[in-house]
């Protein structure tokens, strides 16, 4: 049993945590899109000089990512890596496929990735709303067909947004595409994220801070979520289970913290 003072001090450190998030969070309402481009903007700018929290990602997570790939998707076909940020899976995926286009909703992101890949032959760069039915059919249509990377978007998105994404994708993948997702699946509510990522009602780490302040909240996505947005009727699930992703360090000096993920490969169900 738990002791009482022990009990107390929990429940006046996520007091803390709460007002400290809280505080944090305080802004206008705005479009998520705009977010991103915000944020994105700010990282070039310098205005944002913390450590982009889920940007370390060129290690030993993706080479995990890279091996399943190799094993499930046609490695003959490009690969969209969808949401790419500054680019740095995309980079990953040009050793593996013959073809990538990094794309992303935030112009501001789509030029630093762009300069950040200077040379790397078979890798491009666009703007695109991937919840946009005519911007992605116009996309497939100059690609032809192809597999689709996706990594930490879907948890950021409403359940309206994930369904009208998963369905964006469809004319993308032709006959033989897939796409490969992973996404943060962290158990509880949104204080153990926070608190699985080193925050406390006394700190949060400098990272995750600006993370609050300028982007929309994360959540949750399994295999429960993955469901909804990709119904059985329509999608096959070749593969899935649990992984981890990984982080920038959240200290000066120290080391990047995993957090449980969740991943599968699916594609168009052909009757």
């Amino acid at each position: 049993m738990v002791r009482l003072p022990d009990a107390l001090a929990k429940s006046a450190d996520t007091l803390r945590l709460v007002v400290r998030v809280a505080a944090l969070s305080l802004r206008f309402p705005r479009h998520p899109d705009s977010l991103w481009d915000e944020f994105w903007r700010g990282v070039a700018a310098g205005s944002l000089r913390e450590a982009v929290i889920w940007e370390a990602n060129a290690g030993g997570e993706m080479g995990q990512h890279l091996a399943r790939l190799a094993g499930l998707l046609d490695t003959g076909l490009p690969i969209v890596d969808l949401g790419c940020g500054t680019g740095a899976p995309s980079r990953r995926l040009a050793e593996l496929f013959p073809a990538v286009v990094g794309a992303d909703v935030s112009p501001g992101a789509v030029a630093a990735a762009t300069s950040a890949s200077a040379g790397v032959p078979h890798l491009k760069f666009v703007v695109l709303d991937a919840t946009d039915p005519e911007a992605v059919a116009g996309l497939a249509g100059d690609l032809g067909e192809a597999n689709v990377f996706i990594r930490g978007v879907f948890h950021v998105l409403s359940p309206r947004r994930q369904a009208a994404l998963a369905r964006a994708i469809d004319p993308l993948l032709g006959t033989h595409g897939r796409i490969y997702l992973v996404e943060s699946n962290v158990p509880g509510g949104a204080l153990d994220y926070l608190r699985g990522l080193g925050a406390t009602g006394r700190a949060i780490p400098a990272p995750l801070r600006q993370a609050i302040a300028t982007l929309p909240k994360p959540g949750h996505f399994g295999a429960q979520q993955r469901g909804r947005a990709f119904p059985a009727g329509h999608w096959t699930v070749f593969a899935d289970g649990a992984t981890t992703l990984e982080t920038a360090p959240m200290q000066d000096g120290g080391s990047g913290v995993t957090i449980p993920a969740y991943w599968a490969v699916l594609g168009k169900r052909h009757n």
